[in-house]
């Protein structure tokens, strides 16, 4: 069993490390918000009094924090996680966050003598929670293939893809299809229960059809119904992946077009109040009923 730092308890990362935990491995955990390690401590993890404290103890570092900007905070941060790296540790990132945030985290880790790994997931949290995320890696082959076990203990499947960035890369198009395919089914069942047709005729009818898919089967019944948006995957983060997508494209020379109108409904619903419900709040930037 691995001595394993996770940093990030939100949504996402609390679920994650409570399976690392639950397969055995010895788990230390810290938070910037310290009640949120509480519950992980009462089930077994110990707690760092800081990054620096959590990377000396461990032999594997992971994070699953919010976005590039607070990769590069823990990572970087005077007393964050390069300050304890060293020879024989190793850093995962299972953060969404741009390929060239991610090869510019690479560079600054293998600085301290450390692997690297990047290994975002596919999965809200009810897969985080049931250990059924997939997770994607991006680095060098033999570093993902020494962290396979310990990635499977937070999900099903390990799918290498390649060198450092193509991992993140490939969870942004997937982000990216899911985020435009939500807004078009938003604008076209508003418009068709305007024109008469029921939420469950047009529920029925689409997952039935060739246009069927998880996301619009696991999203459209809250978006065309009671509205709740209990957050799997917060709204804002969403935003954030597609603003990500979008400036991928920019950078690879492919237009967005859609992916950029997309974005706007989700900045839209965020401005509303919705950043914290869920994805599926991006309904929101159609109606206010």
């Amino acid at each position: 069993m691995a001595k394993v730092g996770f940093i990030g308890l939100g949504i996402m990362g609390e679920p994650m490390c409570r399976n690392v935990l639950a397969k055995g491995h010895d788990v230390t955990v810290y938070n910037r918000t310290p009640a949120k390690m509480e519950p992980l401590v009462a089930s077994g993890a110990k707690a760092a009094g800081s990054l620096a404290d959590l990377v000396r103890r461990s032999e594997v570092t992971i994070t699953m924090v919010s976005d590039p900007v607070a990769v590069r905070d823990v990572v970087t941060a005077k007393g964050g996680i390069l300050s304890a790296l060293s020879p024989g540790k190793t850093y995962v990132d299972m953060t969404t966050v741009s390929p060239e945030t991610s090869r510019e985290i690479e560079r600054l880790v293998r600085g301290t003598g450390a692997d690297y790994l990047e290994a975002p997931v596919l999965g809200s949290r009810k897969p985080a929670m049931e250990g059924t995320l997939v997770i994607l890696t991006g680095g060098d082959a033999g570093v993902s293939r020494r962290m396979e076990p310990l990635l499977l203990a937070m999900g099903s499947r390990v799918i290498p893809m390649g060198g450092t960035g193509m991992a993140a890369h490939m969870k942004l198009i997937i982000n990216q299809i899911m985020g435009t395919i939500l807004c078009v089914f938003a604008e076209g069942a508003l418009a068709g229960m305007e024109a008469g047709l029921t939420a469950e005729k047009i529920l029925d009818v689409v997952g039935n059809s060739v246009v069927a898919c998880p996301a619009i089967r696991l999203k459209g019944p809250d978006m065309l119904g009671e509205r709740v948006f209990t957050p799997n995957f917060p709204l804002k983060h969403a935003h954030k992946d597609m603003r990500l997508a979008v400036d991928t494209g920019k950078k690879a020379g492919i237009p967005t077009t859609v992916t950029d109108a997309a974005c706007g409904l989700f900045a839209i619903a965020r401005d509303k109040g919705f950043g914290d419900r869920d994805v599926s709040a991006v309904v929101r930037a159609l109606t206010d009923r």
